[in-house]
């Protein structure tokens, strides 16, 4: 009995900041919370009637069950009606909009869920869950209002690039439903792959489905094709993904790439192409030129496919994409010239506005919508579609303003292709970052909008691409925890945002996703070490990106605690340190401890991904082989320019240099494809040339590349001997080659001390 007392009074305890903030251990934030006095005890478990009738409400317990199974809840029971502790309570609904709001109010002796539809019964199902994970068997008596600022908060999956399992898809899926997230936008073809199968074209999966070897690669050590890469769902595979995401109150929107990106089905079916017959699948990315025809018998095809895709995705927009339509083929195609003077357009822009309309006409037929990214403003917006805003938000805005819905996802911040921290050890991706506070601040309502316009705005999504994202750990490590504040950007309204009370909650949040398999990024939270020589000591600074809680450390090879000493700020530390830190959010660990060996070496050492471009671009975190499942090393690419900064180097430190190197083929197609060349020529596959201060420097030394030509992974070469130079410079790496085709990769740079 006593020590029920003493649990109880914890739980209470941990509550109590609530009773000030109206704060609660859910995400996202519900839209209004009233704390009162009390509080109900379900450490005996939960009881629910075993005579509910309503779907939603049955629906919402089945599912609570498996969620309090998963993280280990209060056990719930069926039990007589009007003897339960849980119940379910339908309301009339309001507007005509989908209902997803809800209303839980706890009291000292039941649980009351009241709700309008099948969603608002399971999102109101989803807070208590995570009350219920967070309570230590006690719940604070509470009424919460709660319903979504935005009708559309999703998710896109690029399947086109690299191809996800069923179970990774329905990972995601299950994810975004304990996040309220309600879309998944489903990128199911583009230029390197079609994903979906129609059985009226079985070639758009037998042929489109399958490339060549990719790069980055899949194998180890595959230099020349080893066999083709690829797959597709099903039609069974997807009618089962999409029923699981509308039981989890999730709409699946499929894309279907048009006029571009179109590769992968004009490899399949090239008679409906305006441009030369493609002989096969592309195997690099870029932008390809590609496009549909523009006559009757190519708008059959897409119909047709169309007509599949409908009866698979019973969603009500259909995403036609519209992105990226280099116009180029158009312009060199007669048929197609003639069809624009028939139609008496002035240009392609207005051909692909006609384009668009046409298969916006079909789906308006079939009682769907068109979607697309925000290229198909360009030319005049057809009279229905919906706009994608991802070049900034002046899509949206400019939808808006024609009386167009429209949906954002700027490049910056909700591309989750980013990476979302500048750490060394951040997973692969494109830069700059977008990190989860990026993510968070974003606002979704442009205030240059009239509140007429804003009515326009659907809501946001996170989109990620996945080029160069090749593993499903790794599309969790970017979709996770930046998934989250999407659904908190969306669902809470603008007043409630607050990203440092996000941050407090996100702990128990990422802890239930752990326990659903799911591994979140802990970017935002893990310790970051910055170490610089100084004399004969380092200059040492810790930090975090959340900026919460308190980083703790050791000196001595001890492990880090909440007794450890805090981190007050930079200091000067005797070589070699040992280092452990952890954050803390008082008693609660944030991210994973980091360890570190400083030496002096390591101190003057940069990975490629601490070094700035030449030309000033941001690049690309790019994995090379060996296996899929192995650690792949990591390498900061720049395909139109290899060419590196390493600042701020105290050459009277450096006895010598050497450097780790690797290469892949060139891989990414542009309209013009730029490539630096030599002035000079360099024998035996190329130089790595240092020079000083500038790239037009005086030359400090050289590196030649043949050794690691040809080679997997890294390879470590040592420089020439250094010029007798003295002082602090800039140190400009850059590769000199005559191999078109090979891009020359820089994975670090380590000065040899001098003793």
């Amino acid at each position: 009995m006593i020590d029920r007392i003493v649990r109880l009074s914890l739980a209470l305890l941990s509550f109590q900041p609530l009773l000030g903030q109206t704060t609660l251990p859910i995400i996202p934030a519900p839209a209004k919370v009233s704390l009162h006095a009390g509080s109900l005890n379900v450490s005996r478990g939960l009881s629910v009637s075993a005579a509910l009738t309503d779907d939603g409400s049955r629906e919402a317990v089945a599912y609570l069950e498996q969620l309090l199974a998963k993280t280990h809840g209060p056990a719930l029971r069926h039990v007589a009606e009007g003897k339960e502790t849980l119940v379910f309570a339908t309301r009339p609904a309001h507007g005509s909009l989908p209902d997803e709001s809800y209303a839980l109010d706890i009291d000292a002796h039941r649980i009351r869920i009241e709700a309008a539809s099948q969603a608002g019964f399971f999102y109101g199902t989803v807070s208590l869950w995570q009350m219920l994970d967070s309570d230590h068997g006690v719940l604070p008596a509470v009424k919460i209002e709660d319903g979504p600022r935005f009708r559309w908060r999703g998710l896109m999956l690029d399947s086109a690039r690299h191809l996800q399992s069923e179970d990774a898809i329905l990972r995601v899926i299950d994810e975004m439903a304990r996040h309220k997230l309600n879309v998944f936008h489903w990128h199911l073809t583009d230029d390197q792959g079609w994903r979906v199968e129609i059985k009226r074209y079985p070639r758009l999966t037998t042929v489109g489905g399958f490339r060549e070897q990719t790069m980055p690669s899949l194998e180890p050590g595959s230099k020349t094709p080893t066999g083709r890469y690829g797959g597709f769902f099903t039609q069974e595979q997807i009618r089962h993904i999409v029923a699981y995401a509308r039981d989890r109150s999730i709409t699946i929107v499929p894309e279907i790439e048009m006029p571009g990106h179109a590769s992968a089905a004009l490899a399949a079916y090239p008679e409906f192409g305006s441009g030369a017959p493609l002989q096969d699948t592309p195997v690099g990315w870029g932008i390809y030129p590609n496009l549909f025809h523009v006559n009757d018998a190519t708008f059959a095809f897409l119909e047709n496919v169309l007509t599949e895709v409908m009866e698979l995705f019973p969603s009500q927009y259909i995403h036609v994409g519209g992105d990226e339509a280099v116009k180029e083929q158009w312009k060199s195609n007669p048929a197609v010239q003639a069809k624009m003077r028939e139609l008496g357009l002035k240009d392609e822009n207005e051909m692909q506005s006609w384009f668009t309309k046409r298969i916006e006409t079909f789906l308006n037929a079939h009682g769907r919508k068109l979607a697309g990214w925000d290229e198909i403003l360009e030319g005049g917006l057809s009279p229905d579609a919906t706009v994608m805003s991802w070049r900034g938000t002046q899509g949206a805005v400019s939808a808006a303003h024609l009386g167009h819905d429209a949906i954002l996802t700027p490049n910056r911040p909700l591309y989750f292709n980013y990476r979302q921290s500048d750490a060394t050890d951040e997973t692969p991706g494109r830069d700059p970052v977008n990190s989860l506070a990026d993510v968070y601040n974003f606002e979704p309502a442009p205030g240059t909008l009239t509140a007429e316009e804003q009515g326009h705005i659907l809501g946001l999504q996170g989109s990620i691409w996945s080029e160069y994202i090749l593993t499903e750990d790794r599309i969790q490590h970017m979709l996770f925890p930046r998934a989250a504040a999407v659904a908190e950007v969306g669902w809470s309204p603008a007043g409630r945002k607050n990203f440092a009370d996000f941050l407090h909650r996100l702990p128990a949040d990422m802890a239930r996703s752990q326990a659903f398999g799911v591994v979140p990024a802990q970017s935002v939270f893990e310790v970051r070490d910055k170490a610089r020589p100084v004399g004969e000591k380092a200059s040492l600074d810790l930090t975090t990106q959340g900026g919460i809680g308190v980083i703790r450390y050791t000196l001595d090879g001890k492990p880090v605690s909440t007794a450890s000493p805090a981190w007050s700020g930079a200091q000067q530390l005797a070589l070699p340190i040992t280092l452990r830190a952890q954050a803390f959010d008082g008693a609660t660990p944030l991210g994973t401890a980091i360890e570190r060996h400083i030496t002096l070496a390591s101190t003057l050492r940069r990975d490629s991904r601490e070094l700035d471009a030449c030309n000033g671009s941001a690049g690309i975190q790019m994995e090379q082989d060996p296996p899929r499942n192995a650690e792949r090393p990591v390498f900061r690419v720049v395909y139109s320019h290899p060419c590196w900064l390493y600042r701020d180097a105290e050459l009277d430190r450096f006895a010598g240099l050497s450097v780790g190197v690797g290469s892949i083929p060139y891989i990414f197609r542009s309209q013009q494809r730029p490539m630096v060349m030599p002035t000079v020529a360099h024998p035996e596959n190329g130089l790595l040339e240092v020079r000083l201060d500038s790239c037009k420097g005086d030359l400090l030394t050289r590196i030649r590349l043949a050794p690691a030509y040809g080679k997997d992974g890294v390879t470590t070469l040592t420089a020439e001997p250094l010029a007798a130079v003295h002082g602090t410079h800039t140190l400009c790496f850059a590769v000199q080659s005559e191999d078109p085709n090979r891009v020359w990769l820089l994975n670090f740079i380590q000065p040899v001390p001098k003793p």
